[in-house]
């Protein structure tokens, strides 16, 4: 793995998708997205669930 990503998410339904869709895409292969959920009570969770279940290099970790 040559970069790994942290990423803190809490309550950003409206703009977590273009930004995790616009990492996804990226022409750099080899790298991870460690998304935290931080108690979101807005949908992003369910978001972030939906994308480490599409793609093996984002993988979700929900903390209250």
């Amino acid at each position: 793995m040559k970069v790994s990503i942290i990423l803190p998410v809490y309550n950003a339904v409206q703009t977590i998708n273009r930004m995790l869709e616009s990492l996804r895409v990226q022409t750099l292969t080899d790298f991870e997205v460690l998304m935290i959920d931080d108690g979101s009570t807005d949908g992003s969770s369910t978001i972030l669930d939906e994308y480490a279940k599409k793609d093996i290099r984002f993988q979700v970790v929900h903390k209250k």
